[in-house]
């Protein structure tokens, strides 16, 4: 999807720096797309929340993964003790905790997944509305993604200055992680 998206901008941005190039010479720039994202505040901030979600994820399911293995050791240890109806209903008891297991595994998986796709999508919006605008500012014809360039000179790479106006227009306030507060407890009732 990245990669689609950049290249539609790339071929339009081509298009129109050859038609534009009768009258100037051509301005090309290449920029790291994974060096903006891993460098900037906000993809610093993304990263992190990002980290945070999967951390929460991981510890829910180290939850569920004890709870599991914990009646799994009553059943081993009480097997010979346990009546044969408790010995079956702790078998189910099992049975139904690795099924919750297996299906919170899935569930975490699908929303890390989404949580990604919608960061990646933000921080792609964001960064491609900087570039365009670096490239409008600084006089650039084209300014293409590394990825989609066999070769290019150092000289024409502008991922450091990319950075630096990312940082700009992007808010530090708004890269900031918002701080972790818990809702306050309702009210206890007061007893007549």
């Amino acid at each position: 999807m990245r990669r689609v998206v950049i290249s539609c901008v790339a071929v339009a941005a081509i298009s129109a720096g050859v038609a534009s190039a009768q009258t100037a010479p051509l301005k090309i720039g290449v920029f790291d797309a994974q060096r903006i994202s891993e460098e900037t505040a906000e993809g610093k901030r993304i990263q992190s929340q990002l980290s945070g979600f999967r951390d929460k994820k991981q510890a829910e399911l180290q939850g569920k993964e004890k709870e599991v293995g914990d009646l799994q050791a009553q059943l081993t240890n009480q097997a010979l003790s346990l009546s044969p109806e408790k010995r079956a209903t702790l078998e189910k008891d099992v049975q139904r905790k690795a099924l919750d297991l297996n299906q919170a595994r899935e569930a975490a998986g699908r929303e890390m997944q989404l949580e990604v796709n919608e960061a990646q999508s933000k921080f792609q919006a964001q960064l491609l509305a900087v570039v365009e605008r670096f490239g409008r500012d600084e006089g650039f014809t084209v300014v293409l993604e590394k990825s989609l360039v066999a070769y290019s000179d150092a000289a024409v790479d502008v991922t450091t200055a990319l950075v630096d106006r990312f940082n700009k227009v992007v808010p530090a306030a708004a890269a900031a992680p918002a701080p972790a507060t818990a809702p306050p407890a309702p009210p206890k009732p007061k007893k007549p």
